[in-house]
């Protein structure tokens, strides 16, 4: 009795293994694959059954039953016991082998589809392809016995032991290459001003690879300039800095950009500065807070302050106009020694709170060389600016720029001036004030030969 119970067990969990058996073991490797290529979602699962599997299975029961008008029953036997009125069993028993026999064909094929999705994406694309062969090699009597034993409905089911072997050993052993996105064709629709269809491509791009940091700042980029967008920008800027991907580095680069727009866009000194603040918070005492402080000093305060640093003005270079005896053109009117005064006190009391204000230390210079005749001490200021630690370039040039000026123009001092200009033109050559520094050394030199 319990070795007919046994059997019966046996024969059960071979049943069952014949029938859902590729199913179960395909639903199995799908999870595993979908986490290493993302093509193999539930979406794509669901709609492969449904085209792989229940579309086959479907069609061969209309071919069985012979219901369409051109199409007699597929096989002679079925035909003739609907003839005889008594086909319904070997019907059904048909259609139980035509599904068995689709289901492990159908299983065949989406294993055959994840081993070669794997060794596609695979770094390691050599070595996978030698344990394929070796597979291969080791696994083919198994799929010649099925073949010849059941014919050509067995060798769906030689096939599937064929490929479950390796299927399992790619899934432990390939090491996949991670996805890199390319945004060429959003940078094309930009360029022709399809803008709603360059945020659509970017975001496809970033389903693919959800921390890729150029990917957002370029998203954040379009909301900003050509939307015109700022606060959706700021929010994508900030989701990103949340992000525990996202390095310090990459912080202060987006919340840098973020400042821009702020300023840029909205004329906002105010929203910038609580930006540039943030970096401060985020990464205190590093060469990152430096750079955020350095920046801070040279931000207005307020609109208003903003809006009058905007407006055009002539930069203050005698050294570099025709004459260093040329007074400089300004936008503002002389002041008296009293509001001078007022206006050196005012700045140095912002240096009290902040030595580093670069803005408040220039205009102290200013102050004392052209408003209070104290040219020394403007001499000395200039050259405090230009001690401070990662100063642009521009700044630099623009300072030793009126250095040379200074010394010309209330020193009288040539030599000095001509050393000045010379050192503007060896390290900074590119800049505008090299040109023009150039250009003065040279009528220099012309007087000099005149003066002889």
């Amino acid at each position: 009795m319990i070795f007919w119970i046994f059997t019966g067990v046996i024969f059960f969990l071979m049943v069952l293994f014949v029938a859902v058996g590729p199913l179960v073991v395909v639903i199995h490797y799908r999870k595993q694959v979908a986490e290493m290529v993302d093509h193999f979602t539930k979406r794509w699962f669901w709609a492969w059954i449904g085209k792989g599997l229940a579309a086959p299975i479907l069609l061969c029961l209309l071919l069985c039953l012979g219901s369409m008008p051109a199409m007699p029953p597929l096989t002679r036997s079925i035909a003739h016991l609907r003839n005889a009125g008594t086909w319904g069993h070997a019907l059904l028993a048909q259609i139980r082998l035509v599904a068995i026999i689709v289901n492990w064909y159908w299983a065949a094929l989406t294993l055959g589809w994840f081993v070669s999705a794997l060794v596609r994406r695979a770094k390691n694309y050599d070595d996978l392809l030698i344990a394929g062969f070796f597979w291969a090699f080791v696994l083919i009597p198994i799929l010649a016995c099925t073949g010849y034993i059941f014919g050509w409905g067995g060798i769906g089911f030689g096939a599937v032991l064929w490929l479950w072997p390796f299927t399992h050993y790619a899934l432990d052993k390939a090491i996949i290459r991670q996805h890199s996105p390319t945004y060429g064709r959003a940078i094309g629709k930009m360029k022709f001003g399809k803008y709603g269809e360059a945020e659509l491509a970017i975001i496809a791009e970033l389903e693919h690879c959800e921390n890729d940091f150029d990917g957002w700042m370029m998203l954040a980029e379009l909301y900003a300039n050509q939307f015109h967008d700022v606060d959706e920008a700021a929010r994508t800027i900030y989701e990103l800095c949340a992000e525990p991907t996202t390095t310090l580095s990459q912080i202060s680069i987006a919340l840098h950009r973020l400042a821009d727009w702020h300023l840029k866009l909205r004329g906002d000194p105010v929203a910038a500065r609580r930006v540039l603040a943030e970096i401060s918070t985020r990464m205190p005492g590093t060469h990152l807070d430096r750079m955020a402080r350095n920046r801070l000093n040279q931000i207005a305060d307020s609109r208003e302050e903003f809006a009058r640093q905007q407006e055009p003005r002539h930069l203050p270079l005698p050294a570099l106009s025709e004459s260093h005896s040329e007074t400089p053109a300004t936008d503002a009117p002389p002041i008296n020694p009293e509001e001078a005064l007022a206006t050196a006190n005012q700045c140095v009391e912002k240096l009290k709170l902040d030595p580093n204000d670069v803005a408040a230390r220039e205009k102290l210079a200013h102050t004392f060389a052209e408003q209070l005749g104290q040219v020394d001490l403007g001499i000395e200021q200039i050259e405090l600016l230009m001690n401070m630690a990662e100063q642009p370039p521009a700044k630099m040039a623009e300072w030793i720029g009126l250095l040379a000026a200074w010394q010309a123009k209330y020193r009288k001092d040539a030599e000095a001036a001509r050393k000045l200009l010379q050192r503007l033109v060896q390290e900074y050559p590119q800049s505008p004030q090299a040109f023009a520094a150039q250009r003065q050394l040279i009528l220099m030199e012309r007087r000099l030969k005149i003066q002889r």
